[in-house]
């Protein structure tokens, strides 16, 4: 349904579990952050939690406690999630304070400057984990100054100034129903569970320009190249590399996921065959795509020892070559088909599951039947179909964006010797990577 007032509304009965489980999207991430301000969209969703109505934030989570429930916030790159699940029992009183933390934050001054702070102490311990540090330094690295590049946390500079005016600004220009999706899924009647919801969200004002102005596709790295964040304390050396990939909403998205479970999805993947079973160079490696609204990308991580930093890379590049120009084999194929369709029913036996999944195909404008399609679509990927794919979406290795985070006295030689000129910098110095830098 779709209220009046613009906001998108699903309920789906469950009744395995004496449960009810909402699950918020507000079109309002990192990407929505304005310049300077990055990390808004963060502070927001946690000073949400700090506080609604006529309730302080002790109050509140007194409130909530006091029911056995629980209302998280999210922030990410496309929208902030706002989830929330209370006994079936406690439906109205769990609906209430809900809608005065979504309609009615208080977003006190002390609040807001305590999810600063938190924010800020998140950001600066982020600096002593590798793996933290070698995330953040890849996106900012590959997208430049698109808003895909922005951190979802922000930056330690952007996120030290923001204000309380700053927050309110940011919740008023986005937190709207034209720009919110509303998934209900639990032990309730539909008809019934539609009219609360409308009498608790129907009254929440629109606003016209609330719906976002959606980032344009990013543009892909036109050629290797490879960033060294040199960490003279890391024990291990982190590594991603990657380019841009399909959207959330692409065709090819389901064998694409499919050929990303060949080469890096599972235990048994292609690069833990190469790396580590074979090598004996690192415990883990995988590879994902981080699929979002106008874009993403697709990105291999793994770590390894400082010394042998340089040949895991290669091998790892190699490893992604040779699966971009060669079919895979039928019982690779069997295998990972057979995981993803055994694993979906598992993704969905929770209320808490199954509204996220719902909500994720509202947003992203996903076909109705996604779910109802999803093993047969599985079954019917041919070879042909993960060869294309993973040329089509897979970078090959000579144009991939490279972060490697270790020792720069025990990795940089080796790194250059192979790969040629390297760009390097300190772990708190990717923030002030900029699109020229690209």
């Amino acid at each position: 349904a779709i209220f009046d007032n613009g906001l998108h509304v699903i309920v789906a009965e469950y009744h395995e579990l004496p449960l009810v489980d909402f699950h918020l999207i507000v079109g309002a991430g990192a990407a929505q952050d304005p310049p300077g301000k990055e990390g808004v969209s963060a502070v927001t969703a946690n000073a949400l939690r700090r506080g609604a109505s006529k309730l302080g934030a002790e109050e509140l989570a007194r409130a909530i406690e006091s029911l056995g429930g629980r209302i998280n916030t999210t922030p990410g790159t496309d929208g902030t999630i706002v989830t929330a699940e209370f006994l079936r029992d406690d439906f109205a009183a769990g609906l209430d304070l809900l809608r005065q933390v979504v309609l009615d934050p208080k977003f006190a001054r002390d609040e807001v400057r305590r999810a600063r702070e938190e924010q800020v102490a998140s950001i600066v311990a982020g600096l002593e984990d590798a793996s933290t540090v070698a995330e953040k330094c890849y996106g900012i690295f590959l997208y430049g100054s698109h808003p895909y590049g922005r951190p979802v946390e922000g930056r330690r500079a952007s996120v030290s100034d923001l204000g309380r005016s700053d927050v309110t600004a940011f919740y008023d220009r986005w937190y709207r129903p034209n720009n919110t999706i509303l998934v209900l899924v639990g032990d309730v009647a539909a008809a019934d569970a539609v009219v609360r919801l409308r009498e608790a969200f129907g009254g929440w004002r629109a606003r016209p320009d609330a719906i976002p102005l959606r980032p344009l596709p990013p543009e892909p790295a036109p050629a290797r190249r490879l960033l060294l964040v040199d960490k003279a304390d890391a024990t291990q050396a982190q590594i991603r590399f990657g380019n841009t990939a399909i959207k959330r909403s692409d065709p090819d998205y389901l064998p694409a996921q499919v050929a990303n479970t060949i080469l890096g999805g599972g235990f048994t993947s292609k690069l833990i065959e190469e790396l580590r079973v074979k090598r004996s160079l690192t415990y883990a490696a995988w590879s994902m795509f981080a699929a979002r609204f106008a874009g993403g990308d697709f990105r291999i991580g793994t770590f390894s020892k400082n010394p042998t930093t340089a040949e895991t890379l290669d091998l790892a590049l190699t490893v992604d070559g040779d699966f971009r120009n060669h079919p895979p084999d039928r019982k690779a194929l069997d295998k990972a088909k057979s995981y993803l369709r055994g694993q979906f029913p598992l993704r969905l036996e929770t209320p808490e599951a199954l509204a996220a999944r719902l909500a994720e195909i509202d947003f992203y404008g996903l076909p109705v039947d996604e779910l109802a399609t999803f093993r047969r679509r599985v079954a019917a990927v041919t070879p042909a179909d993960v060869q294309r794919v993973a040329r089509d979406h897979m970078p090959p290795p000579d144009r991939v964006a490279i972060v490697v985070v270790g020792q720069g006295a025990q990795v940089r030689a080796p790194l250059e010797a192979k790969f040629g000129p390297i760009e390097t910098v300190a772990p708190d110095a990717c923030e002030k990577l900029s699109a020229a830098a690209r």
